[in-house]
């Protein structure tokens, strides 16, 4: 499958791709490049940074399935996993307990109260986790043997075009469709 259609531009879900990578990497660089404000404010930008590195040279890391399914996992693990964290960090000032990493998006003590601009940010942060364990997974996978099975071709007898192809070969004076 290729990301082109049959006239030569890129289909619309390369477009889309490319365009978030180049969002989410200049909002990530550019609020790295504006000012820190603490440690997991640059966690956050240089994921979403990295996330979008990821996203533009997807065609080139080309992951398997075991690669998505391992970011459906880290994005849904991270979610879950944030929610163990108990902060008094910003947001939710009201709330005793707030939960979320890296920012707290859902405050409890004195009801539920979700917060969903920053439990989109979270789940941006975590999205992007997954982009990068899809390129840890593609490495890890480079470095495994190769599981084809091998194919014994000693007994192979090759017919029709095989013998002719030698032959045409060696001839200096073929000429193939006006090239010579």
């Amino acid at each position: 499958m290729t990301a082109e259609r049959d006239d030569g531009w890129p289909s619309i879900p390369t477009v889309l791709r490319v365009m978030t990578g180049w969002f989410l990497f200049g909002v990530g660089v550019l609020d790295l490049a504006t000012g820190a404000d603490g440690v997991v404010f640059v966690v956050f930008h240089v994921m979403v940074a990295l996330g979008g590195v990821v996203l533009l040279g997807l065609h080139r890391v080309r992951p398997s399935r075991a690669g998505y399914l391992a970011a459906a996992l880290v994005t849904v693990a991270g979610l879950g996993a944030g929610l163990l964290v108990d902060t008094d960090r910003c947001c939710l000032a009201d709330y005793p307990q707030r939960r979320g990493f890296p920012f707290p998006f859902l405050g409890l003590g004195r009801g539920v109260h979700p917060d969903l601009r920053q439990l989109g940010s979270d789940l941006v942060f975590w999205a992007c986790a997954g982009l990068v364990a899809t390129v840890l997974v593609r490495a890890v996978e480079k470095q495994l043997p190769e599981r084809r099975t091998p194919v014994d071709l000693d007994d192979y007898v090759g017919r029709h075009a095989e013998p002719h192809a030698y032959v045409a070969q060696h001839r200096a004076d073929e000429n193939v469709g006006g090239l010579t």
